[in-house]
């Protein structure tokens, strides 16, 4: 399935999974953006869908409406269900080498030990934006080493075949991160024996 229809069998299964109640507080969140008449002809999720659409108010890179009223309606379940959707995964030409990903493994898994609060600063220094840091850290409020997890295996899926431990090592140093640098550093050599 490509990306837009994959995009849109999402928005056609959160719609589906919205109360009417929950329905009738999304169009009233939209009160300012859409009009009276429209709002009340609209009778499913998927009709409000396509006017935030013709709104330029909703696509796949522009979700944060639809994230912010789903937020309101305490529907993390949801969000994340559009948030692996929006994310971009690598395709079926971009698929890893076994010995990168056992690295990028071993880098995650080290980094999650070891790195504690600074992951943040770590995370944009990879590239990942504040945005996407917010809804990763709303789907996961209170597991720090998940948030830090979900941000990591977003740089993987975001740089493809460019995600490389190397980049990773850089980004530590940049921060002054050298501790966690040099322990990542001993146990891929530990990995190379």
């Amino acid at each position: 399935m490509e990306k837009g229809d994959l995009f849109l069998a999402v928005l056609q299964h959160i719609s589906s999974n919205l109360s009417r109640k929950e329905l009738e507080d999304m169009k009233f969140l939209c009160k300012m953006k859409i009009g009276k008449r429209k709002l009340n002809e609209i009778e499913q999720g998927i009709d409000l869908f396509v006017c935030l659409m013709q709104q330029n108010l909703l696509s796949m890179s522009n979700t944060e409406f639809l994230i912010s009223m789903l937020k309101s309606l305490k529907r993390e379940d949801l969000i994340q269900e559009l948030a692996s959707c929006v994310e971009n995964k690598p395709g079926p030409g971009e698929q890893l080498a076994p010995q990168v990903e056992a690295q990028l493994e071993i880098a995650f898994d080290t980094l999650c030990d070891n790195v504690g609060r600074d992951w943040k600063r770590l995370v944009r220094k990879l590239g990942i934006s504040q945005a996407d840091i917010d809804k990763i850290m709303y789907a996961h409020p209170h597991d720090l080493k998940e948030q830090f997890f979900q941000s990591l295996l977003l740089w993987k899926k975001s740089s493809g075949k460019e995600a490389h431990v190397s980049s990773i090592q850089k980004a530590l140093r940049d921060c002054n991160l050298n501790l966690t640098a040099d322990i990542l550093e001993e146990k891929l050599e530990v990995m190379l024996l």
